[in-house]
């Protein structure tokens, strides 16, 4: 920033700049100062709204994975309930089929159980 100035020499020498070159440069600075607040308002805007699109993003991201969790975890539950119902139909086969069997091993399970909690 060139400007002109007039200066005057006082009888001690020193040197006094004209009061207009001052207050120019005092305007120029205070608009730079402004530039430069408007400036740093553009970028604290948009790195909020940066900030923003990246948690709605993540969000998103989360709930989808929940949801799919939630899903899958619906289908497993359910195929295990099936097979456990499935297992429950194949013992009471078993049982109707072979009831002396199933007496038998209920007796032997039962004799285990006593034999193993009653020891000290």
């Amino acid at each position: 920033m060139a400007n002109a100035t007039t200066s005057t020499t006082t009888q001690s020498g020193e040197t006094t700049g004209s009061t207009t070159t001052k207050a120019s440069d005092t305007e120029a600075l205070s608009a730079q100062m402004d530039v430069l607040r408007n400036d740093l308002a553009a970028i604290t805007d948009m790195l909020g709204q940066m900030g923003m699109r990246r948690k709605d993003e993540t969000v998103a991201a989360a709930r989808e994975r929940v949801e799919r969790m939630r899903s899958d975890g619906e289908a497993r539950w359910q195929h295990a309930q099936a097979k456990a119902y499935e297992t429950q139909d194949e013992l009471l086969e078993s049982i109707r089929r072979q009831p002396g069997t199933a007496i038998g091993i209920a007796v032997a399970a039962g004799f285990l159980a006593g034999l193993i909690t009653s020891r000290k």
